[in-house]
């Protein structure tokens, strides 16, 4: 017989909340529009009032008609009245489990926990506790990995950090990690459509602001630039508060957060690859950002989560000590007895024409400006030209710096440059899916061709492509590594070089 148990009742706060604030946006623009409206401020909190108590009642149905059990052996769900749901799930079942902890409810000792469970097919299905104590994570979790004694007590053990990220490290990321450089090239995208509208309601305004001198248009510059970096600084404070990460069994243990403290538990077995980033300024700085890519989940840009496809392990770290965090938190991926044995770099000789030959058809983009006869020829030219440099040096980059390295036939190491940041992937070659060789009629006389690399990330697959190798290269490649990936296809076929 099940012990049933429901959420506690702050859930229902938390969702009526939720709820209520999607709309007050819709409801605050509304009331601004007529801000000297009194009757617009009465019917704005009266719908305000009646959402709050509609979100409310509602939720208070889902609240009481969820519960929960907890046994040794399964996690049991019941919902609905009139049509009944019951869910059981085998801690066998349960690949990992996620807690997150609301500001407002860390006094209470709260957490909502997302449960990741294997079905039938290659997808992960989520189960969401919203609101419990955190002694039923506790439980959860002791129960998930096979822990005895565990019903009565729900203890868990203590395991101690074995890599953080300090505020220091939080400044320094968010300088060198480019999203204040994206944030400022964003504002000007937005600011850009709307040059006429400020043309003719600010010209007043620049003409004054010019004539007062570049001092005033440098300090105005110079206060945009800070408050975009300390934007940035702050929204990294709050996403990688105390950012710890440890090892538990077969799982990798990630937690952060400020307002909103979240606990990550990624099994090992989900990891695909380990992602290196260094941009020219960590080079400089010798320091580097490391990721993991994950099989099953879904892709989210906006924020790492639960069911993400690839997480921070490294947002910043010292490239003198990488190897060293990287053996203790996953010495699958840096085996002592594999780092021991010497490892065999296959030569990759760079073929700097081929490679840039392309980068030169931006210049095409400078003849219609001779038929231009306006006064910004001349920027949209320097323009041109300076993207074009780029893009060459970023090609000559791009394959002077590609390599493979293989250590014993176990784990693979593949470099790449894309878009001026170096690119290392380490990657066991049984977690490879498939590798081809593939070339162009072009290519093909001249015995060159381009090799590619497939592994599961998420429910889809990413490539990691090597250009213009020679067919020596690409078959040393395919000899060392190819026995011990599911498939391996050579395709000789025209393909865009």
């Amino acid at each position: 017989m099940y012990n049933y148990k429901r959420l506690h009742p702050f859930v229902i706060l938390k969702r009526s909340t939720s709820w209520v604030f999607s709309f007050s946006l819709l409801i605050a623009f509304d009331v601004f529009r007529n801000i000297e409206s009194k009757s617009s401020w009465f019917y704005s909190i009266a719908i305000l009032g009646s959402l709050f108590f509609l979100a409310f009642i509602f939720n208070l149905y889902r609240w009481f008609t969820f519960k929960y059990a907890i046994t040794s052996t399964n996690l049991s769900i019941k919902s609905g009245i009139f049509f009944k749901r019951e869910k059981t799930i085998p801690f066998s079942r349960i690949q990992s489990i996620h807690q997150k902890t609301w500001f407002l409810f860390r006094p209470f000792n709260l957490v909502s926990i997302t449960i990741e469970t294997a079905s039938s097919s290659s997808k992960i299905e989520d189960i969401v506790l919203e609101v419990v104590t955190r002694s039923t994570y506790n439980l959860l979790e002791n129960l998930r990995l096979g822990k005895e004694n565990t019903i009565d007590s729900g203890k868990t053990q203590i395991y101690m950090p074995q890599y953080s990220v300090s505020l220091n490290n939080i400044i320094i990321f968010s300088l060198i990690d480019l999203d204040v450089i994206s944030v400022i090239l964003g504002l000007i995208t937005i600011v850009y459509p709307f040059s006429h509208f400020a043309y003719k309601y600010l010209n007043s305004f620049l003409s004054k602001l010019f004539t007062s001198g570049i001092l005033i248009l440098t300090f105005v510059l110079i206060t945009v630039v800070t408050l975009t970096i300390l934007g940035t600084i702050i929204k990294n404070i709050f996403k990688y508060y105390k950012f710890t990460v440890y090892r538990e069994l077969n799982h990798i243990i990630i937690k952060r957060g400020f307002f909103t403290r979240t606990t990550l538990s990624i099994p090992i077995e989900r990891i695909q690859a380990i992602r290196i980033n260094s941009s020219l300024l960590q080079m400089l700085l010798n320091i580097k950002t490391v990721e993991l890519l994950l099989a099953s989940g879904t892709t989210s840009e906006a924020k790492e989560d639960a069911s993400d496809t690839n997480f921070f392990l490294f947002p910043i770290i010292n490239g003198h000590l990488l190897t060293k965090k990287l053996m203790q938190i996953l010495p699958e991926f840096t085996n002592t007895k594999i780092i021991q044995k010497k490892p065999h770099t296959v030569s990759c000789p760079p073929h700097y024409f081929l490679s840039s030959r392309f980068r030169f058809l931006n210049l095409l983009l400078l003849v219609p400006l001779f038929f231009w006869s306006g006064n910004w020829y001349i920027l949209f030219s320097v323009i041109i030209l300076f993207f074009t440099l780029l893009s060459f040096i970023n090609s000559i980059w791009q394959t002077k710096s590609q390599a493979v390295t293989y250590y014993e036939k176990e784990l693979l190491m593949i470099r790449t440059v894309l878009f001026f940041t170096r690119t290392e992937y380490l990657c066991p070659l049984n977690k490879i899916q498939t590798i081809s060789i593939s070339t162009t009629p072009f290519l093909y006389y001249q015995k060159l061709g381009h090799i590619s690399f497939v592994f599961k990330t998420g429910e889809s697959a990413s490539t990691i492509k090597l250009k213009y190798l020679s067919w020596k290269t690409c078959e040393t490649i395919r000899f060392h590594c190819a026995p011990r990936i599911k498939n391996y296809t050579l395709i000789k076929k025209e393909v865009q070089p």
